[in-house]
């Protein structure tokens, strides 16, 4: 019985810190919204299909967007990335 009460508890911690927002992901939130927005982006994630978000490689990728960075080059990075994550 007690493993079964340890068990409940570490699922309902484990749903609680998935529902509270990390400074982490509404960092990935926030460039995947932005980055849906460029057509090479959403081409894409059409092309290796919901694996892309899921992939760890690709999420850190996003993770490391932002305005000031090179688009083309970013582009580049994230293509050869999925390349060699997903296939």
């Amino acid at each position: 019985m007690e493993v079964l009460w340890t068990i409940i508890l570490e699922i309902a911690a484990f749903i609680l810190e998935a529902l509270i927002p990390s400074k982490k992901r509404k960092k990935y939130r926030k460039n995947v919204k932005v980055l849906k927005k460029q057509d090479w982006f959403r081409r894409l994630a059409k092309d290796y299909g919901p694996t892309f978000y899921m992939t760890q490689s690709i999420r850190a990728k996003i993770l490391q967007y932002n305005d000031s960075l090179d688009l083309q080059i970013y582009r580049q990075e994230l293509e050869r990335t999925a390349r060699r994550a997903i296939g």
